[in-house]
């Protein structure tokens, strides 16, 4: 994180500690607590057969039980615990999930079951909905959930073990913010909070924000160490991969001092089309844009629904045989 490392650390994003702690440098501790996790059940201000309006009218979210931070706290010193004990000789990121994302789940109209079958997640944005229609039951909701998050990466920073803490906390698409300006500009308060907390607590913040950052890259990239996954564009394919890659460095001219956590697009390696040598090349690239000192060559995303190590493991390894300086160079 200070630019330092004797080579170009790697983290596959797997969710999955004893597999991350396999085959990279670097171990998720990934404290999605139960409580706020929405996605699958719903979330308590989901809507309903009713109108739009008739939704907003009937919302109460100051009425709403949240969770307490004691049994927020006791659930995140089991899984640090138990994470923890995978490989002592690793570097360890917490993920904490972000007020804002938790504020979409908690109107999440759930999964159905054939989302459930292929581990699909549906996004309807309907908070983004709300933050229009009733600004004020939207900005209860996310202060409320703000509050809480503040507390919890406080009281992560606490953990010996823990190195940095990675805040996921998606608001744009590759057109930008989904949220109005006024809205957008309390997201990005709240993540500049955020990070200051953990800074003081003596770790290191990254922000994972899906889409393009544009505009806020400059700022969110002084208020964190480090940014992952910098979507700037669409992936899909090694020729729009290279480009991204290109447009990689020209972020590293605007934020010099910033860890880019990136280089390893999740669209490639899910992808039997593209051979091992076509993802080196684009990581290589990711490289030379930005440079080895401030990088951790990172996937950009977990794998696909239905995709398992076992299916790219030989990319897998060549990402790492060619950041070892074996062969592919």
């Amino acid at each position: 994180m200070e630019g330092k490392a004797p080579r170009v650390p790697l983290y596959f994003w797997l969710a999955d500690a004893a597999l991350e702690a396999k085959v990279g440098d670097i171990v998720g501790v990934r404290c999605w607590f139960k409580s706020l996790n929405f996605l699958e059940k719903g979330g308590p201000f989901r809507k309903g057969n009713e109108s739009r309006r008739q939704w907003c009218d009937r919302l109460r979210p100051e009425k709403y039980d949240w969770p307490s931070l004691d049994s927020l706290f006791s659930e995140m010193d089991n899984i640090v615990d138990k994470t923890l004990r995978v490989d002592r000789g690793k570097s360890f990121q917490l993920e904490i999930l972000g007020p804002t994302e938790i504020s979409e789940y908690s109107c999440s109209q759930g999964t159905k079951v054939q989302g459930r079958e292929l581990g699909q997640v549906s996004h309807q944005f309907d908070f983004s909905i709300l933050t229009i229609l009733d600004p004020h039951k939207a900005e209860i909701i996310h202060g409320t959930l703000s509050g809480l998050i503040l507390e919890v990466a406080k009281r992560a920073t606490e953990y010996d073990g823990i190195d940095s803490i990675r805040i996921a906390d998606d608001f744009c698409t590759y057109n930008g913010s989904v949220y109005r300006p006024e809205f957008t500009e309390r997201v990005l308060n709240t993540q500049t909070e955020l990070a200051k907390v953990i800074k003081g607590g003596g770790k290191y913040p990254v922000l994972h924000s899906d889409g393009n950052l544009g505009k806020h890259l400059s700022a969110l990239g002084h208020a964190y160490s480090g940014l992952h996954p910098l979507d700037l564009r669409s992936k899909t394919t090694v020729a729009d991969a290279l480009e991204w890659a290109e447009m990689l460095g020209e972020v590293r001219r605007l934020i010099p001092e910033t860890v880019f956590f990136t280089g390893i697009p999740i669209d490639l390696l899910c992808n039997s089309r593209v051979s091992s040598r076509d993802l080196v090349d684009v990581g290589r690239n990711v490289v030379e844009n930005v440079g080895s000192d401030r990088l951790v060559l990172t996937t950009t995303h977990r794998p696909y629904p239905g995709w398992f190590f076992a299916d790219f493991e030989e990319k897998a390894l060549a990402i790492r045989q060619f950041l070892q300086g074996e062969v592919w160079s």
